[in-house]
């Protein structure tokens, strides 16, 4: 029985809206693809084969009879026992077979395939991807009156080809974007846990040398180990911020720098309980490797005012700045009491290399400004 003439744009439309990439069951989706197609052809049978990775086999991901509603999958054809059909596959932009039965291109598909399916004429689509051969759709006449497929059907035949071929690149390509998520994910966890063992060992490394700073017979020493210590745990506080932090791409400027100044205010607490530290940090994120090196200038800032810079006074005050500009940031530190010196002997001590050495690092630009306090002004850009 020929098939009624086709509504090309209407029957396309309506197939497209079946195949939503929104949906992860591909046999159902097959399932309804077959069955309006093949009511559309008046046909009985419908399949979809696809190369596997060596391109040796044809698998069948959907086998779809009208007669019985069955359908069935994953049966396989070797290139090895039917190499002339697989060759006309591969060269044919379509391949249309009147009777399969003495057609030399599907005659050796007869005792597996043609005689127990019952099939008679067939049209089948290369299946192509980016050019790139990756299966094939059969559209099959089953019974004894062969059949003719007009150029109108070839046309709608290849159209839905096209159709489902773009969606299996689709759901191809929401697979690795999957895996790479996974991926992605997992080297995450474990740049985490990195940063976690990191940690810990800093830890350990601080508590060293707090006891070793206990052990020392002169302050000058026990100053040295506390000021180290106090550069470790500023280190440590940047893996233990990351380890907590669902991104390790950049880090909270506003929580680090906050618990930095914390615990430099509560480690200074018993020798200048007067001092106070005065935070205007602004909530903004940097990228990691900008992250440690300021958090380190402003930890030997504070450190040389607590130490330095009220002397002569019982009370005072340490103001810690940071905002964006653009794609540069910012940091003011200054405090009321002596601050530093910037003459030609002092620019020579160990705390100025580090805060110049950390500027370079950061591709900032970092000054002392005459003040009655000590007054710093550093300027880098965020992500270069």
């Amino acid at each position: 029985m020929e098939s009624k003439t086709i509504d090309l744009l209407k029957e396309i439309n309506a197939i497209s809206k079946i195949h939503t990439l929104q949906r992860d069951d591909i046999d159902a989706i097959m399932r309804e693809f077959a069955q309006r197609i093949l009511a559309t052809f008046r046909i009985e049978r419908m399949s979809v084969w696809l190369l596997n990775s060596s391109k040796d086999q044809l698998v069948s991901m959907g086998e779809f009879d009208m007669r019985d509603q069955s359908f069935k999958k994953n049966n396989i054809l070797q290139k090895q026992k039917f190499p002339t059909y697989f060759n006309a596959i591969q060269t044919n932009e379509i391949l249309l077979v009147e009777n399969m039965l003495f057609n030399s291109t599907t005659i050796e598909l007869l005792e597996e395939y043609t005689k127990p399916n019952n099939v008679l004429s067939l049209m089948d689509i290369p299946l192509r991807i980016e050019g790139e051969l990756i299966g094939v759709m059969c559209f099959e006449k089953t019974g004894e009156i062969e059949r003719v497929f007009t150029t109108h059907e070839q046309t709608f035949a290849m159209s839905i080809a096209i159709v489902f071929a773009s969606t299996l690149e689709a759901r191809q390509r929401r697979a690795i974007q999957h895996q790479l998520k996974e991926e992605l994910k997992e080297k995450e966890i474990l740049i985490k846990e990195i940063h976690h063992r990191v940690k810990n060992n800093l830890a350990v490394v601080s508590s060293l040398m707090s006891l070793q700073a206990n052990k020392s017979k002169d302050e000058f020493h026990r100053s040295l180990f506390n000021e180290s210590r106090n550069k470790i745990n500023a280190i440590s506080d940047l893996h233990s911020n990351v380890y907590q932090r669902e991104s390790i791409s950049s880090l909270s400027m506003f929580d680090y720098l906050s618990e930095l100044i914390n615990n430099l205010r509560e480690f200074y607490s018993n020798t200048n309980e007067n001092i106070q530290i005065i935070a205007d940090i602004e909530q903004i994120s940097i990228p990691m490797n900008k992250a440690l090196p300021l958090a380190l200038i402003i930890n030997e800032l504070v450190t040389n005012s607590f130490k330095h810079a009220f002397k002569n006074s019982s009370k005072g005050n340490i103001k810690v700045k940071m905002k964006s500009f653009g794609n540069d940031l910012k940091l003011t530190v200054t405090d009321n009491g002596s601050g530093f010196e910037t003459d030609t002997k002092a620019s020579t001590s160990l705390g100025l290399e580090i805060i110049k050495d950390l500027v370079d690092q950061l591709n900032g630009i970092g000054m002392f400004k005459k003040s009655d306090g000590m007054h710093f002004e550093m300027s880098f850009p965020i992500k270069s």
